[in-house]
């Protein structure tokens, strides 16, 4: 089967960057609601991209670093414009892409994009975790108890006095067992150091002779010599499996109304190196509490646009904690089509103006997804495993009313060689959670 082409007469092209099943399920929600042909941009062509009749691949290279990522993207746009003048609408799929958009807004939007992200300002109110946590402190959301290195101002002796005030008598507050991840995403993606993890998990008795906080005396001080700069958070780790852990979308206009509000709980995660945090099976479902304090959290901000809260349930108190907050729709956001809320239009809606608009597919005020509908990328067996009880029921019901979604499988883009590699890829799963199973298997 031959790949796609964006066609000449087609009024506007979404053009997606990275390769993974958010890419993939944009071009699908795009497809599904408009029959649009999508430009992604990934690393490379890849078995999720390959022979699509429903996008058409542009690769641009390794996509780090700004201007190799910006240049690419203008060079899409003059191919996909040269035809027909129309506008693109930049979707990224990682929150460094978002950020490299937003510094570059000027050259992009003299390209013929639209750019569906707010000023580098809202983002760094939102996404670089230590100002996040500021925001939920003023407005009472609850977050894990968390505490901050300063890798730009890593000293050895700095690091000593951070890892000092750790634990049950130290200063902080903070208690073992800890997770350390970077306050800025975008920026712990260009460092290495050999053990780098997305999120690394130290109990009190890890390490040599000072344990857990000879462990974060060693992990700040690789992250500030292999270059990060940034803030590193340390914070406690809320207790229990995965199926604690909520996926929270809202779309916000840009009068200030929320449009739409949706919650997945996650199934089970990844925890292979490399991959871990990464979702594998989403049950869409309703929050109230958390609908309400992700609502608060984007009104104090004034966003506009997606957002995206991961969150989890503390098993000690039944209330849920918000972990982090992601500029974008986040790369298991397949659950909001899956549960009757394709965002497609809402952007198309938002950014492009009624004439680019369908009627009928944005409803008008406040929607809510409520489910049942699960997404997954893994087995059924897989999925069922690590359920719990109420989700089993629930999943159940989703499958008798056909919205158990593989979101790699869409019929519309039928092709027998990526089926058997996503097939493939699901029975591997079995293999890979049995070396890497999740916490309590």
């Amino acid at each position: 089967m031959p790949s796609a082409v964006v066609p000449a007469e087609q009024s506007f092209v979404p053009v997606i960057t990275g390769g993974d099943v958010g890419a993939y399920s944009l071009a699908r929600e795009f497809h599904e609601a408009y029959g649009v042909v999508s430009a992604v941009v990934p690393t490379a062509v890849n078995r999720n991209l390959r022979q699509s009749r429903i996008l058409q691949a542009f690769p641009a290279g390794p996509m780090t670093q700004e201007r190799p990522v910006i240049d690419a993207l203008v060079r899409v746009a003059r191919e996909l414009t040269a035809q027909s003048p129309r506008p693109l609408l930049l979707l990224a799929s990682y929150d460094h892409l978002v950020r490299f958009a937003v510094r570059h807004r000027a050259t992009l939007e003299a390209a013929g994009y639209t750019v569906p992200y707010p000023d580098e300002d809202a983002l760094d109110a939102a996404a670089l975790k230590e100002n996040f946590y500021a925001l939920c402190e003023r407005l009472g959301v609850p977050y894990p108890k968390t505490t901050t290195y300063d890798a730009g101002a890593h000293t050895p002796e700095a690091a000593r006095r951070f890892a000092a005030g750790l634990g049950e008598a130290g200063e902080s507050g903070v208690r073992f067992p800890v997770i350390l991840k970077a306050g800025d995403g975008g920026a712990w993606a260009d460092i290495r150091f050999e053990g780098r993890r997305k999120v690394h998990v130290v109990h009190e008795e890890d390490g040599a002779e000072k344990g857990g906080a000879g462990e974060i005396e060693r992990l700040v001080t690789l992250a500030s010599e292999a270059g990060y700069t940034g803030s590193l958070i340390v914070q406690e780790l809320v207790p229990g499996p995965d199926t604690q852990l909520g996926i929270a979308t809202f779309f916000r206009d840009g009068t200030g109304a929320t449009r739409l509000v949706s919650y997945g709980e996650v199934i089970v995660e990844d925890h292979a190196p490399g991959t871990e945090g990464n979702a594998r099976a989403v049950l869409a479902s309703r929050h109230p509490v958390i609908a309400d304090q992700g609502i608060a959290l984007l009104d104090a901000l004034d966003w506009r646009g997606f957002a995206m809260f991961d969150t989890k349930i503390d098993p000690r108190t039944g209330q849920p904690q918000f972990l982090e907050m992601n500029p974008r729709l986040g790369r298991n956001h397949y659950y909001l089509t899956a549960a009757g809320a394709n965002p497609a239009p809402y952007l198309v809606e938002e950014y492009l103006g009624r004439e680019h608009a369908t009627a009928g597919l944005v409803t008008a005020g406040l929607v809510t997804t409520a489910g049942p509908a699960l997404i997954t990328t893994i087995p059924m067996s897989l999925v069922r495993r690590y359920a719990t009880e109420s989700q089993r029921r629930r999943i159940g019901q989703a499958a008798q009313q056909g919205k158990v979604i593989r979101p790699f499988s869409y019929g519309a883009d039928r092709d027998l060689l990526r089926e058997a590699y996503h097939r493939a890829t699901e029975l591997n799963a079995l293999r890979v959670f049995r070396r890497h199973p999740a916490p309590g298997d």
